[in-house]
């Protein structure tokens, strides 16, 4: 399947549609602007220019334009987090508060000024299965016989044991380590006591 590729938003207004929605009819613009014209800046001075090209941060400011799902807190940060309780089993600290944008997941922020363009979708040369794949497809899939051994336990796929580099003890070597007893750290014969 061919993937949607973004170029840079040639209007003079971003298109922010994902965000929220105008109360009144859209940003100023002047009145030479029209914000469905591509060459909007060959007309204009520079001044002009200026005064009507928005970027995202101004449109996001503008006090017309609402945007319902802007979080408030720290409560509404963590509840928009990729990180599932039911389903994310000991997962590291940094992946609790990671937001869907961190991943490259779409959602409803608008990250770049930039508009996204979808190619058009290939025709296919001949019908298709009724499953959605071609016949060759369907004729390579073979599945693979069962295991003789049935004596072991299917147990299901288990994470790898990850250490987060937080929680690792990074000591220099040496007797002032916090896990030595304090003054009491070397034998009597100047050996130090292993731990």
């Amino acid at each position: 399947m061919a993937h949607a590729f973004y170029v840079r938003n040639p209007y003079p207004v971003p298109d922010i549609s994902r965000e929220g929605a105008w109360i009144s009819r859209g940003p100023v613009l002047g009145d030479k602007v029209s914000p469905l014209d591509k060459n909007w800046n060959v007309k204009l001075s520079a001044h002009e220019r200026l005064f009507a090209h928005h970027t995202l941060n101004s449109i996001r400011r503008d006090r017309r334009f609402v945007r319902p799902q802007v979080p408030h807190d720290a409560l509404d940060l963590a509840l928009n987090s990729v990180y599932a309780h039911s389903r994310d089993t000991l997962v590291s600290k940094m992946y609790v508060p990671i937001q869907p944008e961190t991943l490259g997941r779409e959602t409803w922020r608008v990250l770049r000024n930039e508009i996204k363009i979808l190619p058009d979708p290939p025709k296919p040369d001949r019908p298709m299965h009724v499953s959605g794949h071609p016949d060759e497809e369907l004729k390579s899939v073979v599945r693979a016989p069962l295991s003789a051994d049935k004596s072991r336990c299917y147990s299901g796929p288990t994470l790898p044991r990850r250490i987060h580099p937080s929680s690792v003890k990074l000591n220099i070597e040496g007797p002032h380590m916090d896990q030595s007893n304090p003054g009491y750290s070397r034998k009597i014969d100047g050996t130090f006591y292993s731990i």
